[in-house]
């Protein structure tokens, strides 16, 4: 037995006494006992000989993350298929849409932790490393990489011919590998956080690893791209069982229509980055979209009307993106290369309008036609993450592959120079909380992305998280049996329900509930799982007296434990009154709040109550005091949901 020095010399005596007193203690009775009928072989103690080591300089060997196996697309020249394509044929050919859509996804969670690491890294790039109050970190536990969906495309491309297949499944090939890149970079990002490497190079590896990604967003979308059109060459090259067929007629008009939105969005980008003078005209896609209309019945003919409700009913899918085109070709005329009042960038307007108002109805007829619609693939939003302009330049690094990785391939049709790009790093996360340290980054505001927005006696607001920061929000319910009223839980309910719809993936949010003892009644749950969220709200029921500063204290552990970096991390008291507020809990809001944590008061009830021990503590907390009524129910939890925003 080797005992390494790690610990203390009290510890290993510990682990020693507990060997030689507790176990073989034990082991020796039972020999004792079995002497009668059997002698039975004692166990020797342990008797240490310690002898000191020299102190060895541990200097672990930093791997740094391979390139993506980049090969460029195989050409092929389609010719027309004699029968119509089987359904395998069809399913497998989705298939590469479903890994596209599911990348972007992934992608698109990558970004938005990369977006909100960046003003952290920058914060240490310039602040005293004496003032700072906890270290640089980065993780990416929501990113996945769709290795899942990659490999059922390959399992179903047999049914797709050669030499076509063998185009379409290298080219998914590369788009796995960028994002297996991305992934690595991801961890070697952690590992270079926790080791706190940045302080010895300041920040020039991250420097590298923010370019690198920069990169391969930019790449990844050529490339899905002309992925995504090889696909529906190979679709177009069978011809249509019954071509009259009302869901193949519709399908086809649908598919015109959306391509003339996506030439508009692309039309659009172009204008916003300074590649194009002037807007795309509007007036063939608005002409197409009220031929749509005109032709709604001609096309559904002998197709059944279920109603909006009914998620099976091909018109309402049909009728939306008829009607959204309209809306698509009216708001384009109206771009201005500024950003929004409320700090959003004038592209990501289109970009949700684009997938989730023509592209995910267009999927959505898709998958009701069964068989011949094509799916279509989402765009990703290319200023989700964009590199800071306050950052320095990297200094000169390696290329990012280990010593027996090739130089990439590079696709002639690639636009590429002489310097490769080189990598930088990403981060925006929870960090170790166990002792309540924040990195409060929102002083130096030339420097941050992110802003506070007054919400003093705000009312309006947008029905809509674009442009503001990821949340994680504790949600602090009082359901003693006084919320037991109309005027009470009912609103309550409709306040954070009224939230749900607009929650996104990257928003975390908690609920605790109190009355006599506090408890976790929803762990921390993502945006994406509102459905779970709702249940939750669906099961709360009024009974008990109130313990609420049990309640606030384990609020405010839950929040820092899920503390999100350059995020909106606010703590939600609900009640219908006042309770004895102790000092400690005042104290720990205004220190909470000096690191990042915010708490908001929400009242309840028929009349507005004094409420002044509350109103301290919202004061306090740096936070919101409102009263919620049946008026202004439905806006208040969204309104604390956009208390920050990223220009």
């Amino acid at each position: 037995m080797r005992l390494v020095k790690i610990h203390g010399n009290a510890f290993y005596l510990s682990l020693i006494n507990y060997y030689n007193n507790d176990l073989l203690s034990w082991q020796q009775l039972f020999v004792n006992n079995s002497q009668p009928r059997k002698q039975l072989l004692a166990y020797p103690k342990f008797s240490p000989v310690f002898a000191f080591e020299g102190i060895h300089s541990v200097n672990p060997t930093i791997v740094k993350t391979a390139f993506f196996k980049d090969v460029p697309a195989i050409s092929f020249t389609t010719q027309p298929a004699q029968a119509p394509a089987e359904p395998a044929t069809f399913a497998a050919l989705n298939a590469y849409i479903d890994f596209i859509n599911e990348s972007l996804r992934q992608m698109n969670r990558l970004q938005v932790l990369l977006r909100n690491y960046q003003p952290s890294a920058e914060y240490y790039r310039t602040s005293n490393p004496n003032s700072r109050r906890s270290g640089l970190s980065y993780a990416h536990e929501e990113f996945k990489v769709p290795v899942s969906e990659h490999q059922l495309l390959i399992n179903d491309s047999q049914h797709i011919p050669q030499p076509y297949r063998h185009s379409i499944n290298s080219q998914a090939d590369v788009l796995l590998s960028m994002l297996k890149e991305m992934d690595g970079l991801s961890i070697e990002l952690i590992d270079y956080t926790r080791q706190k490497r940045y302080e010895q190079d300041h920040l020039q590896r991250s420097d590298a690893i923010l370019d690198r990604y920069a990169y391969l967003f930019d790449t990844f979308d050529q490339k899905k791209e002309r992925l995504y059109e090889d696909v529906r060459r190979i679709h177009e090259r069978y011809p249509l069982k019954n071509p009259s067929d009302s869901w193949q007629v519709a399908g086809r008009a649908l598919q015109k229509n959306l391509d003339e939105n996506k030439a508009l969005l692309f039309g659009i980008k172009a204008y916003l980055k300074g590649e194009a003078s002037q807007l795309p005209p509007t007036d063939k896609l608005q002409a197409n979209a009220r031929q749509l209309i005109q032709d709604e019945y001609q096309n559904l003919k002998g197709l059944k009307r279920l109603g909006p409700n009914n998620g099976g009913c091909p018109y309402t899918p049909y009728e939306y993106m008829a009607e959204n085109s309209l809306k698509m070709a009216e708001r384009s005329q109206k771009v201005k290369i500024t950003t929004s009042a409320d700090g959003r960038h004038p592209y990501e307007e289109f970009y949700y309008f684009f997938n989730n108002q023509l592209v995910y109805e267009y999927n959505k007829f898709s998958d009701l036609a069964r068989l011949g619609v094509l799916k279509s693939v989402n765009q990703p939003n290319y200023v989700e993450f964009r590199r800071s302009a306050s950052s320095t330049p990297a200094l000169p690094t390696e290329p990012i592959r280990s010593s027996t990785t090739p130089s990439p391939t590079v696709s002639p049709t690639e636009n590429t120079t002489s310097t490769s790009p080189t990598l930088r790093t990403p981060v925006g996360q929870p960090i170790d909380r166990s002792s309540t340290q924040h990195d409060t980054i929102y002083v130096d505001r030339t420097k941050v992305d992110t802003v506070y927005i007054d919400r003093t006696a705000r009312q309006d607001y947008t029905n809509s998280l674009q442009g503001y920061a990821a949340n994680n929000m504790v949600l602090l319910l009082d359901v003693s049996a006084s919320m037991d009223s109309p005027y009470k839980m009912p609103l309550l309910k409709q306040s954070i329900k009224s939230l749900l719809a607009l929650l996104r993936p990257e928003d975390k949010i908690s609920i605790i509930v109190y009355s006599e003892k506090a408890r976790i009644a929803l762990k921390p749950t993502s945006g994406a799982n509102a459905d779970k969220i709702a249940q939750v709200i669906d099961e709360l029921r009024s009974d008990g007296d109130t313990d609420g500063n049990g309640g606030i204290r384990l609020a405010y552990k839950v929040a820092n434990k899920e503390y999100i970096r350059a995020g909106n991390n606010r703590i939600i008291l609900a009640t219908d009154g006042e309770f004895p507020i102790s000092h400690e809990t005042y104290q720990l809001a205004q220190e909470s709040a000096s690191q990042d944590v915010f708490l908001t008061v929400f009242t309840f009830g028929r009349n507005e109550i004094k409420g002044d021990s509350l109103k301290k503590l919202a004061r306090s907390g740096k936070g919101a005091y409102t009263h919620v009524t049946q008026a202004n129910a439905t806006g208040q939890l969204i309104i604390e949901a956009q208390a920050k925003k990223i220009p």
